[in-house]
């Protein structure tokens, strides 16, 4: 009987579960930005409560002042990067003829051992790919508008979230009686929004710290756009495990057909690669602190299936998700032991001496 009970519940936890994963992807329009504006007004809850505490200001006045210099800081980055990609374009003529150059010695070179390469840039080549692909293209031009569309969304999103916020604690009051449930759930309730406000609070602080450290060691070899290339590695690595080899392969590119020899791209990828791991094991424990306590094969599971279900928002978004996930486990009897598969393996008392 026991048996044919822990089966059902198995069973049930599983539909369930395909349940909840289908949803999320049927309701993606919906859900993405409703996730990030819920993120992201956890984590600025506690500036606004104190500035509507000492200014005695209206909530919604308070609310869309941030929203407006919020939006007005995204307009400032899309124009920053809408700028430098503009001046990139304008020097493609130039890029293509140092391409060339490049492919023609590594041409001469390469046929010494029988291997025959193209020597230059097919200009009627190119053209024809992008008559091709102009479906893939618009696409992606469309993609812009529809970002665009979202922001909006989670503009709206935040507002209401950040107004009627205190109707979350009154829904506990109202749905729990007992105290002792009460005050577990409060302390569950609170303690997700502290793993959501560390996480994207220390992701913002680590992405302005990777970008001028990475500004830094472009200018000192001479890098072109180096401020776009500091601040293009630096969102990139707001994915995990995928996002900055994405972006050094990117700039080792750009940096071998810019520079003369190999000597300046190796110094850049030596130096990317001593900041990356200063980044890893100084600066993102300092800030991120032992918050998330998941290891690190639960944050890339976290990443591919947020990928796979969400997308880009998803590989950011399920990291803190798998660290409420981890709570809800511990604060339950039953399924506590569970949680163990999140954390980190236990430190080794040291040996006497």
């Amino acid at each position: 009987m026991n048996t044919e009970s822990t089966l059902l519940k198995n069973t049930a936890r599983l539909v369930i579960a395909c349940l909840i994963v289908v949803i999320m992807v049927v309701g993606q329009a919906f859900l993405v930005p409703l996730a990030w504006s819920l993120f992201i007004a956890i984590a600025s809850y506690p500036m606004l409560h104190k500035i509507e505490q000492r200014t005695g200001w209206s909530r919604s006045l308070i609310n869309a002042l941030f929203l407006l210099l919020l939006l007005a800081f995204l307009v400032i980055i899309g124009f920053f990067f809408y700028a430098e990609l503009s001046s990139i374009f304008r020097d493609m003529p130039t890029l293509s003829a140092t391409i060339s150059d490049k492919l023609h010695a590594l041409s001469d070179s390469m046929k010494r051992y029988g291997i025959n390469l193209p020597d230059h840039i097919d200009k009627s080549y190119i053209s024809t790919w992008v008559n091709e692909h102009n479906g893939l293209i618009m696409g992606f031009i469309s993609g812009i508008g529809t970002n665009i569309w979202n922001i909006i969304l989670i503009m709206f999103y935040m507002f209401f979230l950040l107004y009627y916020r205190d109707l979350i604690i009154q829904f506990y009051v109202a749905k729990i009686e007992d105290t002792n449930r009460l005050e577990m759930a409060r302390e569950r309730f609170f303690k997700s929004l502290d793993i959501i406000r560390s996480y994207l609070n220390g992701l913002l602080l680590i992405t302005l710290i990777s970008a001028v450290m990475n500004y830094v060691v472009f200018l000192i070899f001479g890098l072109k756009y180096a401020l776009f290339f500091a601040s293009f590695l630096a969102v990139l690595n707001l994915i995990p495990f995928i996002g900055n080899p994405i972006g050094l392969l990117v700039i080792m590119l750009f940096a071998f057909l810019t520079k003369d020899g190999m000597l300046v791209p190796s110094l850049i990828f030596i130096s990317l690669f001593i900041m990356n791991f200063l980044q890893d094991n100084i600066v993102r424990p300092w800030i991120m602190g032992d918050k998330m306590k998941i290891n690190a094969f639960v944050v890339f599971i976290a990443t591919i299936i947020g990928g796979m279900i969400w997308g880009v928002s998803g590989m950011i978004l399920f990291i803190p998700i798998a660290g409420i996930v981890k709570v809800i486990l511990e604060s339950r009897e039953q399924e506590g032991a569970y949680a163990i598969f999140f954390s980190e393996l236990p430190k080794k008392p040291k040996k006497p001496k």
